[in-house]
């Protein structure tokens, strides 16, 4: 078991990260105008990942000898929810979260020598991106179902197809891809590949259209695999086990998803809290009339619940145990708790909470998303009761 950063250092990394946040991150997004709906420029995703990478935030999660801090899921968490809960339009690039360790971070192993060097330390020292690649126009839940392919031709693979709603795509230098491999008794299989973007004399993936989600962020894509070719050597773990790769990290990756969204939903409830004070109406703040008390009082209790249930199933996976139900549980709880959280929240904001531009409209667009991505509500929850059945 790797070593695990001491739990009384995380609140110290917690207090520097929001150092770094208000002293650095925010006012540089001020002063670049930055948006998180408009496009950001690749120099300031740059920026924003040598920093972090500076102050050793950039894959922190990781082994040491891979550059990180070995910090405990836990930690990672507490870090998360910070960050979710700064409104910074880049705050998912200061971990390496879109597009950078984080994706990989639990498939180290995975990799060969060769690989680690030519893909995976370009990630680890911000000099790249990367990004995965399942999902297709009927793949989605359905993994099973991709149609993009790989059929041998001497020493390379030949790709053909397309992959969609690809996080962090803008952004990938390469991509991990399943693809339905052809193989020469006529059989298929998934098998993952390391494709690197398209250029000048390389043969690779295209980035497709930009696929703006109702949160307005220009970090989604698609991946166009034409005649692409792809050395053998680039296969990524073993023929046929490419599921597995996302399989292997699905369980910590909802449960800390849940640090996301829960970083939102304290948001929405500190500005809500505020408002209720600042607000003055019938001659008296809103905050002293019952109805907006209860509404907050019922944000409070159901984010406390989900980070609770968060934080004690964050706590198994560090210890080693098994989670698979407990995780999709901490995925729908939070994810429904921040839009319940939202919806309130516009409530108590009344019109204004309704007008583009203000923070507590974008963050309710925001929150709709969460019950989809990462696996669906209704996908979750088939989880759980396969695993209540087993017992």
């Amino acid at each position: 078991m790797q070593d695990t950063v001491k739990i009384e250092n995380i609140e110290e990394l917690r207090k520097s990260l929001l150092q770094f946040i208000h002293n650095e991150l925010l006012p540089f997004e001020k002063d670049h105008e930055i948006d998180a709906e408009k496009e950001i420029p690749m120099e300031q995703i740059k920026w924003v990942r040598k920093r972090s990478k500076e102050l050793g935030f950039y894959g922190i999660s990781l082994p040491k000898e891979a550059g990180g801090q070995a910090i405990s899921l836990k930690g990672l968490c507490v870090l998360k929810e910070e960050l979710a809960k700064s409104g910074a339009a880049l705050w998912g690039h200061v971990l390496g979260e879109i597009g950078g360790p984080l994706r990989i971070g639990q498939m180290l192993k995975i990799f060969t020598p060769e690989q680690i060097t030519k893909y995976v330390w370009p990630v680890i020292n911000a000099d790249q991106g990367c990004c995965f690649a399942l999902s297709e126009p009927d793949a989605g839940s359905d993994a099973h179902a991709i149609q993009t392919t790989a059929v041998r031709d001497g020493n390379d693979y030949i790709l053909e197809g397309k992959k969609h709603f690809i996080s962090a795509a803008p952004y990938a230098d390469w991509a991990i891809v399943m693809a339905k491999e052809i193989m020469e008794t006529g059989g298929e299989r998934v098998t993952a590949f390391i494709v690197e973007k398209q250029s000048q004399g390389r043969s690779g993936f295209e980035v497709g259209n930009i696929q703006i989600p109702i949160s307005g962020e220009w970090s989604t894509a698609e991946l166009i695999f034409r005649q692409c070719r792809v050395p053998a050597s680039n296969i990524l773990g073993q023929r046929g086990k490419g599921l597995l790769l996302g399989l292997s990290r699905i369980n910590e990756n909802r449960a800390s998803w849940g640090a996301t969204y829960l970083g939102v939903a304290q948001r929405l409830l500190e500005l809500s809290i505020h408002h209720a004070k600042e607000r003055v109406q019938f001659g008296r703040p809103i905050g002293e009339f019952q109805v907006i008390q209860h509404m907050l009082s019922e944000m409070a209790t159901e984010i406390y619940a989900a980070r609770c249930m968060l934080y004690d199933v964050i706590e198994k996976i560090d210890n080693g145990e098994e989670v698979r139900g407990a995780s999709s549980m901490v995925k729908v709880f939070s994810s429904e708790v921040a839009c319940r959280v939202a919806d309130k929240a516009v409530q108590i904001f009344g019109g204004q909470g309704l007008m583009k531009g203000h923070p507590v409209e974008k963050m309710y667009r925001d929150v709709r998303m969460f019950r989809i991505l990462t696996g669906t509500t209704e996908v979750q929850k088939n989880t759980i009761a396969k695993e209540l059945l087993k017992k």
